[in-house]
């Protein structure tokens, strides 16, 4: 049992002051604000946290991997290593994610997540997979293999998906595909959460992909149909459909700045996710490694294919969370949702994760004034302080 003290804490998009948390069973019990009454101070063990500024636990709906374990590897042990690493800059649950590869690779993959979360792990919390591909469009295939992209089949598909359970499952569909409105509507249905990208569609066939229960674009900009005066495209529909969430990947490699701006500017902060989409080389040197099946180079830490494509990033959360802050003028509260609120509520996990109000799960980050993360607590345990 504890309680923490925090002079300046963020929570579902405001700023407070002064205010002390209560933690009983993993769970934030009771928020105080104002002075702590002395005789709670007495009863439980003080975390002083005055000197921070208190945040949920990030949340990175979007990573392959990190300090050279893939999710593609296919084991425990590389999920937990994620884990581990995403711990370091304050991610307190994650989607691990797949790539298009065979499938027996992608039910190992698969197996490998559904018992880091039966088991647990020793870092960050695994919410469930996020099956990026093979359901895409090979014109927009980014980092893909294209010889593993696969047609839609709605009977596979729901066997893939529900292999993938006890957890969360996301999975991303081009949805001017032959049969993906179909497989949009039956996953949804059954929980699975369907996000859209690597596709060539339409601002109407995107439109129809949301209404049939999609509801993230996956990595804004990249991997899909561009803006254009006379047909707006998957970016165009991304920008003006309001309850549509968009990922970004906010490194400054894979969107300009000015492009982030845009996007800033056309959404809502509880509608924009920050995600790292990070790979296997995140945290290492430059040098050859692999996603899933595919090669791939890394030099001055931007990562591609042989061919020259950009595949995932080697960012952080915590630096998409400061370069959002820093480089495009949003206020900290806003950065802070991008990371927390939003990808929280597109998973339907909001208020249980994302947030720090009564009766949520306590996962808390603290950082410095130069975003360092000082402070993390999972499920009410202290793991970095």
């Amino acid at each position: 049992m504890n309680i923490l003290l925090t002079k300046q804490s963020i929570t579902g998009g405001q700023l407070y002051q002064d205010r002390a948390y209560v933690i009983e069973g993993g769970i934030i019990r009771q928020v105080e604000s104002g002075v702590c009454p002395a005789q709670k101070l007495t009863s439980y063990e003080v975390i002083d946290l005055r000197h921070l500024t208190v945040l949920p636990g990030l949340i990175d709906i979007h990573i392959h991997g990190g300090n050279g374990f893939d999710t593609m590897d296919g084991s425990y042990e590389s999920i937990n290593a994620i884990s581990q690493y995403k711990l370091a800059e304050g991610v307190t649950s994650f989607c691990p994610t797949t790539v298009t590869a065979s499938l027996p690779k992608t039910y190992a993959a698969i197996d490998s997540v559904r018992t880091a979360i039966e088991k647990g792990t020793d870092g960050a919390k695994v919410l469930g997979i996020f099956l990026e591909g093979p359901y895409i469009n090979p014109k927009y295939k980014g980092a893909h293999p294209e010889e593993f992209i696969r047609s839609i089949d709605v009977g596979e598909m729901i066997d893939l998906t529900e292999r993938a359970k006890p957890g969360l499952v996301s999975i991303a569909i081009a949805p001017e595909l032959p049969e993906a409105i179909k497989a949009i509507k039956t996953l949804t249905a059954k929980g699975v959460h369907c996000r859209i990208g690597h596709s060539a569609a339409t601002m109407l066939e995107t439109t129809t992909g949301q209404a049939a229960g999609a509801n993230v674009v996956i990595h804004a900009y990249n991997a899909m149909s561009p803006l254009h005066h006379r047909e707006p495209g998957m970016v165009g529909a991304m920008l003006t459909l309001q309850d549509l969430y968009a990922e970004i990947i906010c490194d400054f490699q894979h969107v300009n700045i000015g492009a982030v701006r845009i996007l800033q500017q056309c959404k809502a902060p509880e509608r924009i996710i920050l995600i790292t989409d990070c790979l296997a080389p995140g945290g290492l040197k430059d040098g050859e490694y692999r996603l899933g099946e595919l090669p791939i180079y890394m030099k001055d830490g931007i990562c591609r294919i042989a061919e020259g494509n950009l595949a995932g990033s080697t960012a952080t959360l915590i630096s998409c969370v400061k370069n959002m802050y820093q480089h495009l003028g949003v206020s900290l509260v806003d950065a802070v949702t991008m990371a927390t609120t939003a990808p929280a509520k597109a998973l339907g996990l909001y208020p249980s994760i994302g947030s720090l109000e009564e009766g949520a799960v306590a996962d808390i980050v603290a950082i410095d004034e130069d975003f360092n993360i000082q402070f993390v607590m999972i499920n009410g345990k202290v793991l970095a302080f």
